[in-house]
C-alpha cells in the first residue's frame, strides 16, 4: 500500500498529515503559514481521495501494512523524528501511525479525532460480512437511507445537524461510493486506546486537542475523560466553530502559537 503525499514548506523539521473524509491533500496547506519556516509538512491523501486512481477492493488496510509502508516513507524521505497532525477520520490513521512509531513521534494534534470513541453505525456496517452486504445495499439504494435519515431525524434520536452532514456525504453515486469503499479500507483501524495512552506516558509525547463548540459529529463529551488523565500531557482546545470549518480555524488559531 502506497498513499499519496504532497509536500508543503520547506523546513527542517517534519509533519506527517492526514486530512478528513471528503478533502484531499491540500487542506493542509492552509498550515504552511504556521508551519512552513520550521517544518516540511507531508500532507497524505486517505484512500478514494485526491486526484489519484484507486482500485476499488473491499480489503481492509491492516496495521501491519501500515507500518511497513510507513516504514518505507520514512527511509525515503529520510525522516527521523515527526509530529502527526490529523483531522476527523484521518485521526484514526494519524493514531495508528503514533502506535506503531512511538519513539519517533515529537508531538500529536489532533483536530476533531474520529478514533477516540466507538462508533456504532460504523460497525453496524462494516462489522460483518452480512451488514457489508446490508450497507452495499443501502448504497446502491440510497432512498432507504434518507428515508432512515428523516425518521430518525423526526424521533430526535440523532442531533439534526449530524443527519444533516450524513445526508451531504450521501447525496451523489460518487460521494456514497466514496463512503462505502472508504469505510471498508479503514475498518481495522480502530485505535487501541490503551495502546495510545501507554505509549503518550512511556515517550513523553504531548497531544494537544482540538474541537470545535459547534461541531455536532465529535463533541468534548468524547475526550474529557481522556484529557483530564493525569498520566498524560494532553491539552484539549475548544474553538468557535463547527466540524467543517476546524482546520482553518485551527490553523488560525496556532498562529498565536509557537512550534518551533
Amino acid at each position: 500500500m502506497e498513499l499519496p503525499y504532497i509536500k508543503i514548506g520547506a523546513g527542517k523539521k517534519t509533519i506527517i498529515a492526514f486530512h478528513g473524509f471528503g478533502q484531499d491533500s491540500s487542506y493542509f496547506e492552509s498550515f504552511n503559514k504556521v508551519f512552513g519556516n520550521d517544518y516540511t509538512i507531508y500532507s497524505f491523501d486517505l484512500p478514494y481521495h485526491g486526484d489519484h486512481s484507486w482500485e476499488f477492493t473491499e480489503i481492509p488496510i491492516a496495521i501491519s501494512t501500515l507500518k511497513s509502508s510507513f516504514q518505507t516513507f520514512l527511509e525515503k524521505e529520510e525522516v527521523d523524528k515527526f509530529f502527526i497532525i490529523g483531522y476527523s477520520i484521518g485521526a484514526k490513521i494519524a493514531l495508528n501511525v503514533f502506535n506503531v512509531f512511538p519513539e519517533r513521534v515529537d508531538k500529536l494534534l489532533m483536530i476533531a479525532p474520529d478514533g477516540f470513541r466507538s462508533n456504532i453505525w460504523y460497525k453496524l456496517a462494516t462489522g460483518t460480512a452480512f451488514s457489508r452486504n446490508i450497507f452495499r445495499y443501502v448504497i446502491k439504494n440510497p432512498e432507504i437511507f434518507f428515508n432512515i435519515a428523516d425518521t430518525i431525524a423526526r424521533l430526535k434520536l440523532v442531533n439534526r445537524g449530524v443527519i444533516r452532514f450524513a445526508k451531504s456525504q450521501m447525496s451523489s453515486p460518487q460521494k456514497r461510493d466514496k463512503v462505502y469503499y472508504t469505510w471498508l479500507c479503514l475498518r481495522q483501524m480502530d485505535v487501541d486506546k490503551s495502546k495510545l495512552k501507554l505509549n503518550l506516558k512511556k515517550y513523553k509525547v504531548p497531544i494537544e486537542i482540538f474541537l470545535g463548540r459547534e461541531d455536532k459529529i465529535i463533541t468534548e463529551e468524547h475526550f474529557r475523560s481522556f484529557s483530564d488523565s493525569t498520566e498524560i500531557d494532553c491539552k484539549l482546545i475548544v474553538l468557535p466553530a463547527g466540524h467543517t470549518d476546524l482546520i482553518t480555524k485551527t490553523a488560525d488559531f496556532l498562529m498565536n502559537d509557537s512550534y518551533s
